[in-house]
């Protein structure tokens, strides 16, 4: 087929507490080149577009030379970024990889998808959105509690100071959060536990083995969260990997079949397509629902945690495999094609 490859490209490899962390979510050049070269060995004719202001005009002037959009395209602005390639392949009538332009932009905001699922019986810890520090005296929220922006992914803006325990911490997270991400915070009832991540695949989806992450290797005192410096800098630095997650997780069948069940739930309230990852805390048998991922990363390099492909290796999957398996559930909605 003749695939058309879109995605957004980091620049910055470099960030702070204080930056808005503005391409933290874009591929490295190295996964481009990775899935471009997966996309060819599979025997397609590899189209590359960068979600730039431009991609709609060459969509559009290539429309008809197009079998199948490859997206793995944050987008660029908005709170509803992730929307913009698939929006774009919905206008042209291009058949698409991964979710509508619905799920991507009700997935990313966090509060809003809390809400929906809880509506649904999905258990999630109480939060609130603030646009102020003033709003904070109105919470109605128990610490600890951590504080994220509410619209981003990645591990965006979450540190080690994101998780608070009185009201200046509290203060201090709120107003750097709204100095470098804009007008929503979410504050969260911070649910000391384990954190699971579920990775889903296909069409129908199928459970790939679960996976805790681990955080005996932070430093004494860290919080232990999945933040910037877990992911970002704590990880890189692991002589063994598997120090940082187990996989699968070791879990009772109980709460295996719970989380199982859950995560398809999840899928299917939300409407997802080809493949999701969902983030969890585990309370002892409770199970809260953090957030959902409908764009995970695959990055390729087995010298790094990538927990989607980690996932799929597991499940004997390789990674030309996975790549085939994103299209062919893709084609499934789409049989003309």
């Amino acid at each position: 087929m003749k695939i058309c490859f879109t995605y957004n490209v980091k620049h910055n490899n470099s960030y702070s507490t204080g930056s808005s962390q503005e391409d933290l979510e874009f591929d490295s050049q190295e996964v481009i080149t990775s899935i471009e070269k997966a996309l060819q060995k599979l025997g397609h004719k590899v189209f590359k577009v960068e979600a730039n202001l431009d991609a709609y005009n060459i969509l559009k002037e290539n429309r008809k030379k197009i079998d199948l959009v490859f997206n793995i395209a944050e987008g660029l602005s908005g709170d509803a970024r992730e929307s913009q390639i698939p929006l774009f392949c919905e206008m042209l009538k291009i058949p698409y990889t991964h979710s509508s332009p619905t799920t991507h932009a009700l997935k990313l905001n966090k509060h809003l998808a809390k809400a929906v699922l809880k509506s649904a019986g999905i258990r999630s810890p109480k939060s609130q959105i603030v646009e102020s520090t003033a709003q904070l005296k109105t919470l109605n929220l128990k610490y600890p509690l951590i504080v994220k922006p509410n619209k981003e992914g990645s591990s965006k803006g979450i540190f080690n100071d994101s998780v608070v325990r009185d009201m200046a911490g509290l203060k201090k997270a709120v107003n750097r959060l709204l100095k470098n991400f804009g007008v929503e915070v979410l504050v969260e009832e911070y649910i000391d536990g384990r954190e699971l991540t579920v990775a889903l695949l296909g069409n129908p989806p199928k459970v790939l083995p679960i996976i805790e992450q681990k955080f005996d290797f932070l430093p004494k005192g860290f919080n232990k969260i999945a933040g910037y410096e877990t992911k970002w800098i704590y990880e890189d630095r692991l002589d063994d990997l598997s120090k940082g997650y187990a996989c699968p997780a070791k879990l009772s069948k109980t709460i295996q079949n719970n989380v199982e069940k859950t995560s398809l739930k999840i899928w299917h309230i939300l409407n997802v397509k080809d493949c999701a990852r969902i983030d969890y805390r585990l309370k002892g048998n409770a199970l809260y629902f953090i957030e959902i991922n409908t764009l995970p990363g695959i990055n390729p390099d087995e010298k790094m945690i990538n927990y989607f492909p980690l996932a799929a290796r597991k499940a004997g999957i390789s990674f030309e495999k996975l790549v085939d398996t994103l299209i062919n559930s893709a084609l499934k909605r789409q049989p003309e094609v």
